[in-house]
């Protein structure tokens, strides 16, 4: 693993020094241990050979075909995945090859052209283009986890060979969508989208807020099939067969039949291979009348999965799964195995620390990958884990049955609770944090690499838990400072895709949102910058544009950010709102800060200062700062200093997603998001 990541993401100085720094390591450990040449040779030689792997696969493989981006070319490829929206739009994941014979993996969005599984599908013309992160979506690391080197753009000539016959993957994919139909038509579209993502792993029955009060809450986990999923159902089948003297190699058998069954309905998803590999070697000792060890155990299973998929550390689930089972097989059991069990309370209170040590050993990867994340997570866990467990065997007793048990209706009960419960943990900001910057995540990510230290050269429980608990407190005060920074401070943040523009202004603990372009995504955007910046609640939403749609969109987006104003432009009341009119022009005061809008100018000042918002189609000299969002005219002279969100123009600050920072002094700062 260490060698995957050096050559997946410390290929520079810094990396170098800082895997000098870890061979060091190595050899002081070793010297403790008494390593011999044959422990150092088998340690570099797996170092070496995972970055032999890596590199060959990139530079053989992914980066020649991403040398193809920006250019025109046909492509006939075979169709190996299907995701459906709404609208009839469609994401195809296509293998084959382009007009000039390179092999790759390509993703094309589009309108739904009647394209199954195992079709093959022929473009005539397209514009290859190379997976672009924005700030809604790591696309680029996403798509690596996924080997999807390009992306196909302007497509032209289209036409489908669908394959006829009988296809293992159809079945299967017709077999969970008719069950998960099965869940939201008798439970809800809740209800029935939580269930199906703790049966299959389908998150895009969740919407937005409902999944952020799941991972809020810390329960987030739930939604992917993994560890959990695998160990309940090889317990209960294990347990039946035992009631019915099978033998132990048949109870064996069926086991692993029934969890590929559930790891192929459920796509493949690596954490859950992880899981079955881990399960295997456990039930497999048992057979041979052998002794398993979980951390034996996790790194077989995380050889086998590296070996033939040397980009496994770009998925984020592969190393949550990594992470959480070292946490609940490791990490846990060391730190409990001196504690005593004979009263109640002392058996509760080994749970508890069981519950914290897999919370810790997941964290920092949480802080990274994901806005925000849950400091109750523990507590939530020993609550709602039962009931997710329950819900969760409801619906694996509703698919081995073929919905022959009314199960549904428990299953049903059970998450409604779950998500009233979440509802209520995500509404109390103290219970989550999240980091704008990366400062936080940095800082847990140098607090692991040292308590994991301390655990190789120390190994004593007490020395862990108090440097566990610095770790803990430092990471809760810098948490604090920051967002007390964070809060006081005034800055206002352009958001959106292309020349789309939501501004979102925070000053002195308030904040006010508008939106200048009606962009249907544009709440999207909102929602992730008040998440990962800490915000509860905004004062102010002014819409400008497509009010009617715009207000049910940021009613849906900011449930878990309650609005205390609405306001529409224009005379036209919005329906089944609560939302204020202003007619053409609308002037907003809150906290020393004045929001003027009139005519798609807004204007904003604060303390003295002033920032304009102008359409770019406008181009006359504002002077000052001043953000021109819209398309430009292609007569218009750009504003030397000015911001420009139409990307059009490259030698200029331009594209959406920014920060205008204003220090005390009265400077301006413009920061990336």
């Amino acid at each position: 693993m260490s060698g995957l990541f050096f050559a997946s993401f410390f290929m520079d100085a810094k990396g170098l020094l800082m895997y000098a720094a870890a061979a060091v390591l190595v050899v002081l450990y070793g010297r403790r241990k008494s390593f011999t040449k044959v422990d150092y040779t088998v340690i570099g030689g797996f170092f070496a050979v995972a970055v032999f792997m890596s590199l060959l696969y990139s530079y053989a493989v992914y980066l020649p075909a991403q040398v193809y981006s920006g250019q025109t070319d046909s492509y006939v490829g075979e169709v190996e995945d299907v995701v459906r929206y709404d609208g009839d739009r469609v994401s195809y994941t296509l293998y084959g090859r382009m007009g000039s014979g390179r092999l790759t993996r390509v993703s094309w969005f589009s309108d739904d052209i009647g394209a199954d599984l195992g079709d093959t599908v022929a473009i005539g013309e397209c514009t290859f283009a190379a997976p672009e992160s924005d700030y809604l979506f790591d696309a680029e690391t996403v798509y690596k986890s996924r080997h999807i080197a390009l992306n196909a753009t302007r497509v032209k000539d289209v036409s489908v060979r669908h394959k006829d016959g009988f296809m293992l993957r159809r079945a299967l994919r017709d077999f969970r969508e008719r069950t998960v139909a099965e869940f939201r038509a008798e439970m809800g579209d809740d209800c029935g989208g939580f269930l199906a993502g703790m049966v299959f792993g389908e998150k895009r029955y969740l919407d937005g807020s409902t999944r952020s009060a799941l991972y809020r809450t810390g329960i987030g986990h739930v939604l992917a099939v993994s560890g959990l999923h695998v160990s309940i159902i090889a317990a209960l089948i294990m347990l039946l067969l035992k009631r019915l003297h099978v033998n132990r190699f048949a109870a064996f058998a069926v086991v692993n039949v029934l969890i590929i069954a559930l790891i192929a309905l459920a796509n493949y998803p690596v954490s859950a291979l992880r899981a079955a590999i881990m399960l295997d070697i456990m039930y497999s000792a048992t057979l041979f009348r052998r002794q398993s060890d979980p951390l034996n155990s996790l790194a077989v299973a995380v050889l086998l999965i590296a070996m033939h998929d040397p980009y496994c550390v770009y998925s984020a689930g592969f190393m949550l799964s990594i992470a959480g089972t070292a946490g609940v097989a490791v990490f846990a059991p060391y730190m409990t195995a001196k504690m005593d069990s004979d009263t109640l309370w002392q058996r509760c209170s080994i749970v508890l620390t069981a519950s914290i040590c897999t919370t810790l050993s997941v964290f920092p990867l949480c802080m990274y990958y994901f806005d925000e994340t849950s400091l109750v997570s523990p507590f939530a866990n020993i609550l709602l884990l039962p009931m997710c467990t329950v819900a969760m065997v409801c619906g694996l007793v509703h698919l081995l049955t073929f919905g022959l048990l009314p199960v549904l209706r428990i299953a049903a009960g059970v998450i409604k609770l779950i998500l009233l419960i979440s509802d209520a943990v995500a509404s109390v900001p103290i219970f989550h944090t999240s980091d704008d910057t990366g400062l936080l995540s940095g800082l847990l990510l140098i607090s692991a690499a040292v308590i994991i230290g301390v655990f190789i050269f120390r190994r004593d429980s007490r020395t862990l838990a108090a440097m566990t608990a610095c770790a803990v407190v430092l990471f809760t005060a810098a948490s604090a400072v920051t967002g007390i920074v964070r809060r006081n401070g005034f800055r206002a943040a352009v958001l959106g895709s292309g020349s789309n523009a939501a501004v979102v202004v925070t000053h002195g603990g308030h904040a006010d949102i508008v939106d200048l372009s009606g962009h249907y995504r544009s709440a999207e955007y909102v929602r992730k910058y008040l998440t990962v910046n800490g915000i509860a609640s905004a004062d102010t939403v002014l819409l400008t544009k497509n009010v009617q749609s715009g207000y049910s969109t940021y009613e849906k987006e900011l449930e878990l950010f309650p609005a205390y104003t609405k306001v529409v432009t224009g005379n036209t009341k919005v329906y089944c709102g609560d939302a204020q009119t202003a007619g053409d022009s609308v002037t907003v005061e809150n906290g020393g800060c004045e929001l003027s809008y009139a005519g798609g100018e807004l204007t904003v000042t604060y303390e003295g200062r002033e920032i304009s918002f102008v359409p770019a189609s406008d181009g006359s000299d504002r002077g000052g700062v001043t953000v021109y969002y819209g398309r430009r005219r292609s007569d218009t002279v750009p504003e030397r200093g000015a911001i420009y969100t139409d990307d059009t123009d490259n030698e200029m600050l331009s594209g959406s997603d920014f920060e205008i920072v204003v220090s005390r002094g009265g400077e301006y700062r413009i920061r990336r998001l």
